[in-house]
This record gives structure tokens, C-alpha cells and sequence, in this order.
């Protein structure tokens, strides 16, 4: 599976951070936009810990799920490979891997946020 990129759009009008498929800013209603990527590392802003997970994660018993936030301003959400030891503020970096496979059968592949 090819990785990909974290990416966001930026308008170039107010400056809102905000999903690539959108076609105009949610802010402003501007239509011009600056793809921009995420850095190397990130920082937690909260996280939950499933204790339920949907059925393609059938395997694990739970998961820990955490926003995060990358140095210019770009928030994801995914797992956080421990459950262990989380605080808020603590330092991450995105790793690209399989996370599970989907009801089909098929390997799904994502950003998984590991502690430096």
C-alpha cells in the first residue's frame, strides 16, 4: 500500500486550516486555497480509549483514539499505538501502517501516533 500524506487546504484569503475536500473555505466562502502538509511530529490534544471497537478491529479487545495536533496547525484523529501512559501535550509521530482489515477482507492502512 502506498503511503500517504496528511494534508490540509489553507485559504488564502482568512487563513482556515480545513479539510481537502471542501470546495470553499468554511470561514470566508473563498475559493482559492495552498495544500499544506503536516510536520514530523505532533502533540496530543485528547484522546479516548474504546473499549468497544468496531467490528474490523475484532482482534484487539481496545484501542486508544487521539487528536492531534501538528506544529502548523493541522489536527488529525486515529489510534495511538498504546493505551499506556497518555497525557495531553505529550509529543507523537505519525506512523503509516495497517490498522486492520475492513469486513471484506481487505487491509486498511492509515496513521497510526506513536510517544518519541
Amino acid at each position: 500500500m502506498k503511503e500517504e500524506t496528511i494534508e490540509r487546504k489553507i485559504c488564502k484569503n482568512c487563513g482556515l486550516i480545513q479539510h481537502t475536500t471542501h470546495l470553499r473555505c468554511l470561514n470566508c466562502k473563498y475559493q482559492d486555497f495552498r495544500l499544506i502538509q503536516t510536520s514530523e511530529t505532533c502533540k496530543l490534544i485528547s484522546y479516548t480509549i474504546l473499549k468497544a471497537p468496531p467490528m474490523e478491529f475484532n482482534q484487539q479487545k481496545s484501542y486508544a483514539l487521539g487528536l492531534v495536533e501538528f506544529d502548523n496547525g493541522i489536527k488529525a484523529l486515529g489510534q495511538l499505538s498504546t493505551e499506556l501512559n497518555l497525557v495531553t501535550g505529550m509529543h507523537l509521530k505519525p506512523v503509516f501502517k495497517k490498522i486492520c482489515e475492513n469486513l471484506n477482507g481487505e487491509e486498511v492502512f492509515s496513521y497510526i501516533f506513536e510517544p518519541i
